[in-house]
């Protein structure tokens, strides 16, 4: 007892009950956050690798398009000739970034323009170009069309309806099961306008090419409910934000328009099936005439060609003082342009990057070791020595 107080003091502290109680309340709290933490970490690092692969991809890309395929098969850059089959080229390389390894695949194919057309009908042997040593960069604008654009947009449209469909008129529970690639295309319109700009003045001058896509879902029947009908879907806009180029010139003299067409036969609805395709060239500098090429690119994403290609009329006009010239339906001819030649000579490539975990390549690049995949098109020079 303490003589001062008159109380006796507790000294027992905490129980074996209570500090076992207040463990399991401490593991209970600390547990979750210590997940949570070690998820967060997981997922950041996960995070930092699918960056350094996209950057790594992207790198690549970039690198591609300032090399023409001759050199890349010479060795430029570090990259080694995997098969050297003209028809599609594949080259080898291994990259490091933030010490980390990883081998890379390149395919390069070639992308014809449309094939001549002679007297004797289509002369095959005779795939013409345009050549690059007759354009130059310092007067002269190219554009190549990434070949999947279309089929990328397209998809995304038929997303946008369905989600509409489903929206509006209950779609999945009257057809479970059904996704946007299941819907009738025929019920479906895309418009595209493929634009080309030329502005500023006669000190400065700019280019932009800009794709505008318009859709409409017309009278699509659903079972046990009305007819769905939209047309006021917002347009699809692919622009200069979306890697399409802006380019600036001091004495632009002639543009070059290579796109992939906008088919709307039946054959082309896998893809993108774009029932009204429109091309434009306008040039807002008055007094400064431009020669406009408009070629249309073989896009090997379409299964039937032919009978695209028979029913295949774009609307093609220009505005300003443009000179237009045009070769995009089987009655057009190379007439007009300035120099062709033969399939030996190919401006635009598609290319497809491929990236796999270090080591892959000497295992033939198996699947399992797949990381990341990027497609795009280029310019190149002559392939052949």
């Amino acid at each position: 007892m303490n003589e001062k107080s008159g109380k006796k003091m507790n000294n027992a502290g905490f129980s074996l009950v209570e500090v076992l109680v207040a463990v399991i309340i401490l593991a209970l709290v600390a547990g979750p956050i210590l997940m949570a933490f070690v998820m967060s970490a997981r997922f950041n690092a996960r995070a930092r690798e699918s960056q350094r692969i996209s950057v790594v991809a992207e790198s690549v890309m970039e690198e591609f398009k300032g090399l023409s395929i001759k050199q890349a098969r010479q060795g430029a850059a570090g990259y080694s000739l995997r098969s050297d089959n003209p028809a599609s080229y594949e080259f080898v390389r291994n990259i490091e970034i933030d010490d980390n390894r990883y081998d890379v695949k390149v395919t390069a194919t070639p992308l014809r323009d449309k094939e001549a057309v002679n007297l004797n009908g289509a002369d095959t042997s005779k795939d013409k170009v345009i050549k690059t040593t007759e354009i130059n960069p310092y007067y002269d604008y190219v554009f190549t069309q990434n070949l999947y654009q279309d089929k990328t947009v397209y998809d995304q449209i038929l997303n946008n309806v369905f989600t509409y469909l489903d929206e509006s008129h209950n779609f999945t529970s009257v057809y479970p099961g059904k996704t946007a690639s299941d819907l009738d295309k025929n019920r479906i319109t895309v418009n595209r306008v493929v634009s080309l700009e030329v502005y500023g003045d006669d000190s400065a001058q700019h280019v932009k090419v800009s794709y505008t896509y318009t859709y409409s879902v017309n009278n699509y029947p659903i079972t046990g409910r009305p007819n769905a009908s939209k047309s006021d879907f917002a347009p699809i806009v692919i622009d200069d934000s979306n890697e399409i180029r802006i380019k600036d010139y001091k004495d632009l003299r002639s543009v070059y328009l290579f796109y992939s067409p906008g088919y709307k036969s039946e054959p082309a609805k896998k893809v993108a099936r774009i029932n009204n395709d429109t091309v434009s060239v306008t040039n807002y500098i008055s007094g400064r005439n431009i020669e406009a090429y408009v070629v249309k690119q073989t896009n090997p994403l379409y299964e039937n060609l032919v009978t695209c290609d028979n029913e295949y009329n774009p609307s093609v006009w220009s505005s300003g003082d443009v000179n237009l010239h045009r070769n995009v339906t089987n009655w057009d001819s190379f007439e007009g342009f300035s120099s062709y030649t033969t399939a030996d000579e190919s401006l635009m490539y598609t290319v497809r990057v491929e990236v796999f975990e270090n080591g892959a390549a000497g295992l033939n690049f198996p699947a399992d070791r797949f990381l990341y995949v990027l497609d795009g098109t280029i310019n190149s020079k002559e392939s052949h020595d």
